[in-house]
């Protein structure tokens, strides 16, 4: 019962964070559609005079393509705002003592932070890329669907926002000095985003996720158990 009070009030901590990027995220992302689709009617209406030399030639590109960035800037942008806002904000209004010396225990406190920012990231981003990811690949954007290798990859970009979030989390933690080891976890962070660029499949890159994650949780909960607040 302490648990699932304590996920709820990191839900609405986490709440005003979540909003904030899904609604940037749906904005820009429709806006991007409709533009694509505005330039996909003129070119299926373009005309050219009879007979003359056409200069060129003219690609159309998915609608999808241009969301990589944007997907991947709106979970980054979500996990460095969770990871200051539960790890950061606390140390500097000096609440961590009213918070850990209770009768809860501090895993418990560790995991309900945690699961309230994963909640937050699939809600505010993993949904809303399957919502435009599903409406890009209908027949009023475009003609050809995408295959699903590409969603799948879709959600390998949000998870780069987990990594961030950790990474952020863990320099809140940090006891030691900036110009020491306290940037180390969003330096690790960033490290895994340069190798998972490297990679040439979806299979190694859950895998480089997967295990930059594991390090960054397992600095997090030691940092946070011997922590002396």
């Amino acid at each position: 019962m302490r648990f699932f009070t304590l996920l709820k009030k990191e839900l609405r901590e986490c709440l005003p964070w979540m909003a904030t990027a899904a609604a940037i995220l749906l904005l820009i992302g429709s806006l991007n559609l409709i533009d694509s689709k505005q330039r996909q009617i003129g070119d299926q209406y373009r005309t050219f005079e009879r007979y003359s030399e056409v200069g060129g030639y003219y690609l159309l590109t998915h609608p999808i393509s241009d969301f990589s960035i944007l997907v991947f800037m709106s979970a980054v942008g979500l996990g460095l705002a969770l990871g200051v806002r539960q790890f950061w904000v606390d140390d500097f209004m000096g609440t961590w003592g009213f918070i850990v010396h209770r009768s809860t225990h501090r895993t418990t406190i560790f995991a309900a932070k945690i699961c309230a920012a994963l909640i937050s990231m699939i809600v505010a981003i993993g949904l809303l890329w399957c919502y435009l990811f599903w409406l890009a690949n209908s027949s009023a954007y475009f003609v050809f669907p995408l295959p699903e290798k590409s969603f799948i990859g879709g959600w390998l970009i949000c998870g780069m926002g987990l990594l961030f979030y950790l990474g952020a989390g863990l320099v809140g933690l940090s006891k030691t000095k900036w110009y020491t080891t306290k940037l180390m976890g969003l330096g690790f962070a960033l490290w895994m985003f340069i190798t998972l660029s490297q990679q040439w499949t979806l299979w190694w890159g859950f895998g480089t996720v997967l295990i930059g994650a594991v390090v960054l949780l397992f600095l997090m909960w030691e940092t946070f158990l011997n922590r002396e607040f």
